[in-house]
């Protein structure tokens, strides 16, 4: 019998697949980074196996190896005990796995999770949604929607929602950081230049037009990487996720916004779409809205 409510079981759950996840996109990386995601596998091995203990009213073991002994019903016993042998290399002896052992390790683990998620819980691993972290509800719903399409293998429509997301995660935090009656954020980097140096100059190119409007464009970027970098969002990865996502403008009426993004015949037409780009576009906006959350905050209950 459960003792855990499921609520509390699906959202710690969704914990361990963040992990999971980390784990997964550090195997990913050269030798010596991708080595590191055994730490992680362990650990996210270690965080499941104690949530299989608290739902069945026990304490969590000290020794890895014991929950085995104890849950019998666990599956991959010896694969995990390789695994934690692994762990126990790069930790205690300094000796990293091939990249083999990482790539066996990362099956392992997708086999773990897989297997004794449906029989601990009878719940699909795979169906497990990180977006239950986010606490920005409009980034969660476009999140939950892009997934959805993933697994349609619609990567169109995953690529449309992922961005849409990521637009809506800016402007709920930037939303609660602006003055009574200012309209720019105070995580603003100065102020958004705009075309007013063609009421001066007009659009001749000879007249300089060009220069200001180099100048002008260039300042807004540096605006933009300032303010990405600032945020503490990867911008490394957001550059990426920019370049492969559709362009998107947003537009208002009535009041309410609507998102318009580029036809899909013409951007398919300019990307190779893959299963793995449309991953990442989801991971990158999840992790972008956690780190987010780290530290937030209203400035409207300081204003008088």
């Amino acid at each position: 019998m459960n003792n855990l409510d499921k609520e509390i079981i699906i959202r710690r759950l969704a914990i361990i697949k963040y992990l999971y996840n980390l784990g997964v996109q550090q195997s990913m990386q050269v030798d010596t980074v991708a080595g590191f995601s055994i730490l992680s596998f362990h650990d996210c091995a270690e965080m499941f196996l104690l949530l299989v203990a608290e739902n069945k009213g026990m304490k969590g073991e000290n020794v890895f190896m014991d929950y085995w002994n104890k849950i019998p019903e666990l599956t991959l016993k010896e694969s995990m005990r390789i695994l934690k042998e692994r762990r126990v290399n790069i930790k205690h002896k300094g000796l990293f796995p091939s990249k083999n052992d990482v790539e066996i390790s990362r099956i392992t683990m997708a086999d773990f999770l897989s297997q004794n998620t449906k029989i601990q819980f009878g719940l699909d691993f795979s169906s497990v949604s990180v977006s239950s972290l986010i606490s920005y509800n409009e980034v969660k719903t476009y999140i939950d929607v892009a997934e959805e399409y993933f697994v349609k293998n619609d990567f169109y429509n995953c690529m449309v929602n992922a961005k849409i997301a990521f637009m809506e995660l800016l402007s709920s935090y930037e939303d609660t950081k602006r003055g009574k009656y200012n309209v720019n954020s105070i995580t603003d980097v100065g102020r958004k230049i705009g075309n007013e140096y063609q009421k001066l100059i007009g659009h001749d190119e000879k007249s300089g037009a060009r220069w200001f409007r180099d100048v002008s464009e260039t300042t807004n970027r540096i605006r933009e990487v300032l303010k990405i970098t600032a945020l503490g969002i990867d911008y490394r990865k957001y550059a990426f996720f920019e370049y492969i996502t559709p362009e998107t403008n947003v537009y208002w009426s009535n009041g309410c916004c609507e998102y318009h993004s580029i036809p899909k015949d013409y951007y398919e037409s300019k990307i190779n779409l893959r299963a793995s780009d449309c991953q990442f576009c989801i991971d990158f906006v999840i992790d972008s809205a956690l780190k987010l959350q780290e530290f937030d905050y209203d400035i409207s209950n300081l204003i008088k």
